[in-house]
């Protein structure tokens, strides 16, 4: 998966890891103890014509390739020829996450990528975060989409990939499909993370993101939901969760409401009924009886 050999740091504890996330595009995350990972003469014969971007996975990643040099902190990326030798390496445990590019999806994106070897790519560069949160999203998910679906996250990764390698300038508000894509799956990510935040609104993940509410507003409206509707989704759900739970079997309904981020009790009830046909309390009571409509109905 990797195609890479390595040579361990005399005296160091030893340790590999090399774990596939995607088959195609080719992306493996790879972690090392002290030493040096590298492609020898003999490797570069493998004749893989392609482009190979790095995010470095630890603070003081140094690497040799095309006659030059190159420290990276952790989160940043560089490209690397596949097809030249060099070496990738630190004296403390690192390791990086490894997206192979081949050289005809360049050819058909008429990009070119010979400029940014061994350049440095910051991992506070617009391009860069979209790509990173874009493939976070896809290693939690463990995708088992269809083939058509594979289709699509393949493109993505490649327009991202090649966005992250040759932005200069800000990429902003853009419709281009894998750009919305990446900021639909950041501004979703978000909202999982913080729903159960009652002051969480519209413009405050949209400022997180720096976006406009209106562009994530059209974005998650795209996806076939609002945010008002995904945002009650994930609150109810846990509510629901919560109420089933014999751990927490003694919780007033109110607490349990105000806990997954409703401010008004009146409010919950209500839409808890409408959502899972029965009272909060009733629920408690029964949980068995309602445990098929408890799943989520928000994309």
């Amino acid at each position: 998966m990797a195609s890479i050999d390595f040579e361990p740091l005399p005296g160091a504890p030893f340790h590999v890891s090399v774990r596939p996330v995607l088959e195609e595009p080719r992306m493996v995350r790879v972690s090392l103890s002290p030493g040096l990972s590298f492609r020898d003469e003999d490797m570069v014969k493998d004749g893989e014509d392609a482009f190979g971007l790095m995010f470095t996975l630890g603070k003081n990643v140094e690497i040799t390739h095309c006659g030059r040099e190159l420290r990276l902190g952790r989160g940043d990326a560089t490209i690397l020829h596949v097809c030249k030798t060099g070496t990738v390496g630190s004296r403390e445990e690192f390791g990086f996450l490894s997206t192979l590019i081949p050289a005809s999806e360049l050819e058909a994106r008429g990009a070119r990528l010979d400029h940014a070897v061994m350049q440095r790519l910051s991992r506070q560069a617009e391009g860069m975060q979209l790509l990173r949160g874009y493939i976070r999203s896809l290693e939690r998910a463990e995708l088992t989409a269809s083939a058509h679906g594979r289709t699509i996250v393949r493109r993505h990764i490649f327009d991202l990939a090649v966005l992250a390698a040759t932005a200069h300038r800000a990429i902003g508000e853009s419709s281009a499909s894998a750009v919305v894509a990446a900021r639909l799956t950041a501004a979703l990510d978000h909202i999982s993370s913080c729903f159960q935040d009652p002051e969480l609104s519209l413009g405050t993940v949209a400022g997180s993101l720096r976006i406009s509410p209106r562009y994530l507003q059209r974005l998650l409206e795209q996806s076939g939901t609002s945010f008002a509707a995904r945002v009650s989704e994930l609150r109810l759900q846990k509510a629901f969760a919560l109420l089933t739970s014999e751990a927490d079997g003694v919780s007033r309904i109110s607490d349990v409401a105000l806990n997954v981020g409703f401010s008004e009790i009146s409010h919950f009830n209500r839409l808890f009924r409408a959502r899972f046909g029965d009272t909060p309390s009733g629920v408690r009571r029964s949980p068995t009886k309602l445990a098929n409509n408890a799943g989520p109905t928000a994309g």
